[in-house]
């Protein structure tokens, strides 16, 4: 089959036109396989790059918000022994009773005459329940001075809150202190009912170490 004119004058003319038509003929082969095949597979890399970025950021926060959980793990343990071992300083209500009766033994092994011995009523604190101790007690200045010491080292929490000092013309060490003494129970529950107040001893009569009368 004879091929038209034209293209057989191409075929048999000079080989440079030639070339030049191949060049173009792989040229726009080229542009068309980049448009339909090499660019969206860039475009695909490209995508796929910008993900794994953001999944390696993502992972670091969680790495670091790990490290953090754990860090916050350890601290709510530490504090968790701490608040056990302050809960063991602070006595619950079936140790009053022998609670007071350390602290009034500590006056009268300090020297103090004691005149009164007064527990109060139970006031909620925060999360404690303080109870406030009444003391009325005479001796000398080394006397007072031994009794704190001998509060200090009592195992359960007892802080003074009030002190009051007066003169007493018996001779130059004898005062009379006016004390009031708290110690605190954990409250893990509402606010406890005020417990009613004992009564004040009768002039002249002896006290107990919980603060009733003896006649």
């Amino acid at each position: 089959m004879a091929l038209p004119a034209p293209l057989q004058n191409f075929i048999d003319g000079p080989r440079l036109p030639k070339v030049v038509v191949g060049v173009v003929v792989l040229v726009a082969i080229l542009a068309v396989g980049y448009v339909f095949a090499i660019s969206p597979t860039q475009q695909n890399l490209a995508a796929l790059e910008v993900k794994k970025s953001q999944i390696k950021t993502d992972l670091d926060k969680n790495r670091a918000a790990a490290a953090q959980i754990d860090q916050y793990r350890r601290e709510i343990a530490d504090l968790e022994k701490k608040l056990v071992a302050l809960r063991e300083k602070l006595p619950n209500e079936k140790e009053m009773p022998a609670l007071y009766r350390t602290i009034s033994d500590a006056a009268h092994q300090s020297g103090l005459g004691v005149a009164l011995f007064q527990p109060g009523a139970m006031r909620p604190r925060d999360v404690v329940n303080e109870i406030p101790v009444t003391l009325s007690a005479q001796g000398g200045y080394h006397d007072l001075g031994r009794f704190f010491a001998r509060v200090a080292a009592i195992p359960r929490v007892v802080n003074v809150t009030g002190l009051k000092l007066s003169g007493l013309p018996k001779g130059r060490d004898s005062m009379r202190a006016e004390l009031t003494l708290s110690t605190y129970t954990y409250r893990t529950g509402p606010a406890a009912p005020a417990a009613p107040r004992p009564a004040a001893p009768k002039p002249g009569a002896s006290v107990s170490p919980v603060g009733r009368a003896k006649s």
